[in-house]
């Protein structure tokens, strides 16, 4: 989300630049203040599907957002309980997967788990049953495993025994015999998708501690499941590499971001590499400093640029999650760092995750209430992309009056001075016209009771000149 951007220009072409803590407008996934943990999130060429765990024996939902950020429906039940789920479409259905609720949070995966699937159509019906992927392993969200659908197949990546694994999932439900990645011990891992094959990458968690996250490496799978080459090291110095990793390909190479922990000091910087479809790995490039605290850091890339999004001072009381764009050399595009979400009657976001589809970034968040740091709700916003253009507007003489501002559910506007307006509109932020209406009268009430709260600019036009005014909607 570039927040501060060109949003309107007065006549004299100057331009005006929107404060850093002005956020998109968000809407609610979940309001029950009952997730346990957010999953990933699926596109139909519609609408989208989020994954979550939710109440005190973690059973797995899935409910669809529209592309507007309305709910569609009620959330579905898959029936079982567990971890956060992994998510993906493949054209016709979606792919759940999930293990047991413990290995969220639980680093030493027992030998008793299982790994889960089922499809989902785009209608909400449950198509076949539950069946299982794996034994013995784990691959629940946060980024315990990974799972993309390309060239007619599901990629999945879990682990087992401390191990990355991968298999094949067709959208029949034909599971291949999976094969070890590597034989270097894994984390949290993270995977993208170049168009011949895959980048998984993960950090090794050391021989005793998991407190100890030690080196970045990277695996090349094929499509169809067969590693090419061998396993290489991404990041690699006496400080330690800590979860969760992102990843995503810009067309002609791998953007990979994670966390390293600044020598002597119990805190983390943020930092990305490049990597291309052979295996170079280019030099650090340091994304957010320790001052900052930022934590699970996530990169999606929009056809031009990289937007990253992290959260400053995480598991606080004062976490805020912030998002910058960069260009593919890794350049911060501008000197706006901003932010996404904040706390929100009490509850504080934790992490945020996005992706880009349907020409624009989805950012979700998962808000913890603080009372008892474990429940929640999940919260999205959509950022336009780095390249999206601004409607134009100008700004005009004053015209007219708007009243109540801040607002709630109406605002009135009287027209002064003889003018004569045919036209009504109601711009968001990203100047996006969200109500327009005609004009027949010197005295007009707009219904503004399903705005979400925030800054919105009310325009009034004749056809030539516009005049401009800010309102507040305070829900």
């Amino acid at each position: 989300m570039k927040i501060n951007v060109l949003v309107l220009q007065f006549i004299v072409c100057l331009a005006i630049l929107l404060p850093n803590n002005i956020k998109a407008q968000e809407f609610p996934v979940t309001s029950t203040t009952n997730v346990s943990m957010l999953g990933e999130v699926g596109f139909d060429g519609t609408n989208y599907l989020f994954g979550f765990a939710e109440d005190s024996i973690s059973m797995v939902y899935a409910q669809f957002i529209s592309s507007s950020g309305a709910l569609v429906g009620a959330k579905i039940s898959l029936g079982y309980s567990g971890g956060a789920p992994l998510v993906a479409f493949d054209g016709t259905n979606y792919l759940f997967l999930w293990s047991e609720a413990k290995q969220i949070f639980n680093p030493d995966k027992t030998i008793g788990d299982t790994v889960f699937g089922q499809f989902l159509s785009p209608s909400g019906t449950l198509v076949g049953n539950r069946f299982i992927v794996a034994i013995n392993s784990s691959i629940s969200s946060p980024k315990g495993g990974c799972l993309n659908f390309n060239n007619g197949f599901y990629m999945v990546i879990f682990k087992q025994n401390d191990l990355n694994y991968a298999l094949t999932i067709s959208p029949s439900g034909i599971i291949s015999t999976p094969i070890q990645l590597s034989s270097i011990t894994a984390g949290d891992n993270a995977m993208a998708f170049d168009g011949t094959n895959y980048l998984v990458a993960w950090w090794s968690r050391g021989l005793n501690s998991y407190d100890y996250e030690q080196d970045i490496y990277g695996q090349f799978i094929s499509s169809t499941g067969s590693l090419v080459g061998s396993t290489f090291m991404i990041d690699d110095d006496d400080t330690h590499s800590d979860n969760p990793l992102s990843m995503t390909f810009d067309g002609t190479k791998y953007m990979i971001t994670f966390h390293v922990r600044e020598a002597g000091i119990d805190e983390w910087n943020l930092y990305s590499r490049f990597v291309s479809t052979s295996g170079i790995v280019d030099d650090r490039i340091i994304l957010r400093d320790y001052s900052y605290k930022p934590s699970f850091g996530y990169t999606s890339f929009d056809g031009t640029n990289y937007l990253v999004t992290w959260a400053d001072s995480a598991f606080s009381m004062q976490s805020v999650i912030k998002g910058r764009y960069y260009n593919t050399l890794g350049v911060p595009l501008d000197n706006n760092i901003f932010t996404i979400f904040s706390t929100l009657n009490g509850d504080v976001p934790m992490y945020a995750g996005s992706f880009f589809t349907n020409n624009k970034y989805l950012v979700v968040t998962f808000r913890i209430n603080t009372s008892n740091f474990q429940y929640g709700d999940i919260y999205g916003t959509f950022i336009p992309s780095s390249t999206s253009s601004l409607i134009p507007i100008e700004f005009g003489y004053d015209n007219y009056l708007i009243y109540p501002n801040p607002a709630i559910d109406y605002i009135d506007v009287s027209i002064l001075n003889d003018k004569i307006f045919n036209s009504i509109n109601i711009y968001n932020v990203f100047s996006k016209k969200i109500i327009a209406q005609s004009i027949n009268k010197d005295n007009i009430r707009i219904d503004v009771s399903k705005l979400s709260s925030g800054i919105y600019f009310v325009e009034l036009t004749d056809g030539v000149s516009r005049n401009i005014k800010k309102i507040v909607i305070r829900k």
